[in-house]
Parts: C-alpha cells; structure tokens; sequence
C-alpha cells in the first residue's frame, strides 16, 4: 500500500518537475545564460568575485521561483511537497540508466505526458540547485563561459586575462586569482601598483 501511494504522490507531483523541462522554459534558461556568460569571463584577486555576480544570481534564481509558483498554482501542491517529492526522485534516479523512466514519471495519455527519464531529471536537478546555492550557480556560468569561448574559436586549452592589482600589492609579488573556478598564482610585472591592470596568459584548469 505505501509503494502504491507513493507511486501515486509522485503521478500527482510529476508535472512540477515537468513544467521545468519545458521548451520555452529551457529556451528561458539558455538564452539568459549565454547572454550573460561573458560577464563571468573576469579574474578575482583572492577569491573575492564581483557583486554584479550575486545580483545576476537572484534574478536567475527568480526564473525558477516564477515557474514554481505557476506550477504550484495550476497544479495544488505547496512547495514543500514539491521539495520532498524532488528528494524522493533523487533516491530513485540514482539507481536508474539514463534512458529510464522515474517512477511515476512513465508516459502517459491520460494525463497527456511524455515521462521523464533520469537523464532529463538530473539536467533539471543541476539547474534547480544552482538556482539555489551561488556557488553551483557560478559553476554553471563558468561552464557556459568555456562554451561560448569554445563557439568562438576561442583556445579552449588558454586564455589571457586581464587582473587588477589590489590595494596592498606591488610589483614582483605573487597574487592569488581566481578564473572560471580554478586558483592561479600570477606575479605582478615590474611597473604595477594598486589599481593598475595587467596582463596574463593563464592555461585553463578544471574548476
């Protein structure tokens, strides 16, 4: 009897996670994202990151509270069932091939539905989370930034950066900077003081 119930919540509750996985949704989502890829293309000194970055990340996050509280309307769930049941799914996907469905997520005719598979899951899980948590969120814009590098004919391997000393730095030391998630440590060139801007060619490491 519980398999069964559960069985039916997750019925019930797959339309939430479908109404993320449709197609102007996702358009939503990857036109947003490479518009503003290029401005996650910067080097910060000491691990520190631009404000502008935050306040992309709430408007981000704002396109997927909207799609949940349409969800939520049309569909009667709260939000922490929305929650519990995308826990539920988690468990199930991890035992699943890409290719299979989740339980309660099979297609259907009535209701019209077209399933959703693990591999469909776990893309909308990643965008989910990012839209939670800044830094799963950075990892993808960096990851889109690699993209629209790669699109460019850009050198995937490489890239020349461009860092601003910060205050209390001078010229011969060495100054930790992050770009797209990996740490670098660069020298400051003879010449540079705080608030100059230099140039660096930097090889491009996993984040």
């Amino acid at each position: 009897m519980e398999e069964a119930a559960a069985c039916n919540v997750s019925w019930q509750l797959a339309p939430f996670v479908q109404s993320f996985l449709e197609p102007h949704f996702c358009r939503e989502i990857e036109n947003w994202t490479g518009e503003h890829a290029a401005e996650f293309a910067a080097a910060c000194p000491d691990g520190s990151y631009p404000l502008a970055w935050t306040q992309l990340h709430r408007e981000y996050s704002a396109m997927f509270d909207r799609q949940l509280v349409a969800a939520v309307q049309e569909e009667g769930f709260s939000r922490e069932d929305f929650r519990e049941h995308i826990s539920e799914l988690r468990e199930a996907a991890d035992a699943l091939q890409p290719d299979e469905f989740l339980p309660g997520c099979e297609p259907s005719y009535l209701p019209q539905s077209s399933g959703v598979c693990a591999a469909e899951f776990w893309t909308f899980l990643q965008a989910l989370t990012a839209s939670e948590d800044l830094d799963l969120f950075l990892r993808v814009m960096f990851h889109a930034v690699l993209a629209l590098q790669g699109s460019a004919g850009e050198d995937a391997a490489g890239a020349e950066i461009e860092v601003t000393v910060p205050e209390g730095v001078c010229a011969g030391q060495m100054l930790a900077v992050e770009y797209l998630g990996a740490r670098y440590e660069l020298q400051v060139p003879d010449g540079c003081e705080p608030g100059s801007v230099f140039r660096a060619r930097i090889e491009i490491l996993p984040g």
